[in-house]
């Protein structure tokens, strides 16, 4: 009995390595991608560069909260396969791209009216406003693929085992985003020179190409095609799709959009503080793509022990991935907490008197991330699992009280009425995490409780 523990225990662990490394990997190239277009354009001029930067990342995050519902179809896909149900795979798998393309509709209403989003930051210049609704007015042709294209790929492979499919292509995506993106800006190679809006024009372009080769390369391996044919559309999965994608929606917006206030609420602070807060921004991202990736392989791995009708399996399957992302963020606090100035090192000059300041308020502000990193992973690979039980409507009523009830409530009045500053504001934010980490881990332990009852809310 022990070694058939054993066994299962190093099979799904490879099973999870084999769905999260390729995932992982892609995501880091996607944000290679914004990397590469800072740089290009950072060597146009600074103005450039914050209207650039600051649409672009107002895009990509309005699009990745409706492309989280896309999820759904993942849940779905794993439960068939491990059921058996080869043929029901291509309804969701085709099905799923009306579901996406009806999620562009409000995506694109909320898009064209980002620039009311900057004036609630406090932006008020003309100059910049209009010219960040012309940047963004390009980038929407490019919306369609990110949701109801690549989208929709990144999460049906996975569950398909076909995650290696990312390792080979995103590398390439990513430096044909560089090309396009350096001809249209500076007039390279025949191109048009368009500064500002060339990196919109190249971005959209880059998004529709990567979307066919991902589509491409999918439809054409052998072993996959028994998955996505025959061509088969059942609007009756709709609801299915809806019933499980908006909740996971919502939730992601509570996540996303909480960072992004704080972001707003770290202009108010003063120079260095957004400096310091841009810097730990920016490596939590980083080190957040690890939990994300595990994350999606607790989706899939529960969901298809689900559809096998295993739930034992399911349910250690949920706590390993919960385990597993709590081993590798510890780890990585470990090392954040004790070495803080190493990671700021990478991103500012320290030994600069002028950058004195910003570097002792990163220091601090890191520390709290590596403390924040765990509870983070767990809540993340944990409303994963939950998902896997087709269980988002409780998860995302959590979501929304944990990281606005709690979370954004303490960051502001750490940060405000505390006098805090930065710190104050991932210190909130890290509280509410921790107590999104334990509401979830806690549902997902009490659903797991009685497998009966566990597989026929979740098969329903």
């Amino acid at each position: 009995m022990q070694i058939t523990k054993q066994n299962f225990f190093k099979n799904e662990l490879m099973a999870i390595a084999y769905i999260a490394i390729p995932i992982a990997f892609s995501q880091l190239c996607q944000m290679a991608m914004g990397v590469t277009d800072t740089i290009l354009l950072g060597h146009v001029n600074k103005e450039t560069l914050a209207v650039g930067g600051l649409t672009t990342n107002i895009f990509f995050s309005i699009c990745i909260i409706f492309q989280s519902a896309l999820s759904a179809a993942a849940i779905l896909i794993a439960q068939n396969m491990g059921a058996k149900k080869i043929k029901e795979i291509s309804k969701v798998y085709w099905t799923t791209y009306v579901f996406g393309l009806l999620l562009c509709i409000p995506c694109f209403f909320i898009l064209y009216h980002s620039s009311t989003i900057l004036q609630w930051n406090g932006e008020h210049d003309q100059e910049i406003l209009t010219q960040s609704r012309h940047f963004m007015v390009i980038l929407l042709w490019g919306m369609p693929p990110v949701i109801a294209g690549t989208g929709l790929i990144r999460v049906i492979l996975p569950a398909l085992n076909a995650s290696k499919i990312l390792l080979q292509i995103t590398p390439i995506t990513a430096i044909i985003n560089g090309l396009l993106n350096a001809a249209f800006i500076y007039g390279l190679w025949g191109a048009p020179k368009m500064g500002l809006y060339g990196s919109a024009l190249g971005t959209t372009i880059a998004l529709w190409l990567s979307t066919f080769i991902l589509i491409e390369v999918a439809h054409c391996k052998k072993d996959l095609k028994q998955y996505l044919y025959p061509f088969a559309i059942d609007l009756s999965l709709l609801k299915p799709l809806a019933k499980l994608g908006l909740p996971i929606c919502v939730g992601a917006a509570a996540e996303i959009l909480l960072f992004l206030f704080a972001n707003f609420n770290a202009t108010k602070l003063g120079t260095d503080a957004l400096a310091a807060h841009q810097i730990a921004i920016s490596f939590a991202t980083l080190v957040f793509m690890i939990p994300l990736a595990i994350s999606q392989a607790a989706n899939v791995r529960v969901s298809y022990w689900v559809g096998a009708q295993k739930p034992y399996r399911a349910k250690k399957s949920g706590f390993l991935t919960v385990g597993l992302s709590a081993f590798i963020m510890t780890f990585i606090c470990s090392i954040v907490v004790i070495f803080p100035y190493f990671v700021v090192r990478l991103s500012l000059d320290t030994t600069s008197p002028d950058n004195a300041n910003t570097v002792i308020i990163a220091a601090a502000i890191i520390q709290i991330v590596g403390l924040f990193q765990i509870v983070d992973g767990i809540q993340t690979v944990a409303m994963g699992a939950l998902r896997g039980l087709k269980d988002t409507t409780i998860p995302m009523i959590l979501a929304l009280i944990s990281f606005w009830g709690v979370g954004y409530t303490l960051s502001v009045w750490f940060a405000f009425n505390k006098h805090w500053g930065a710190p104050g504001l991932w210190a909130g934010m890290g509280i509410g995490l921790g107590v999104i980490a334990f509401l979830s881990t806690t549902r997902f332990y009490f659903l797991t409780k009685n497998p009966k009852k566990m597989l026929q809310r979740a098969l329903k």
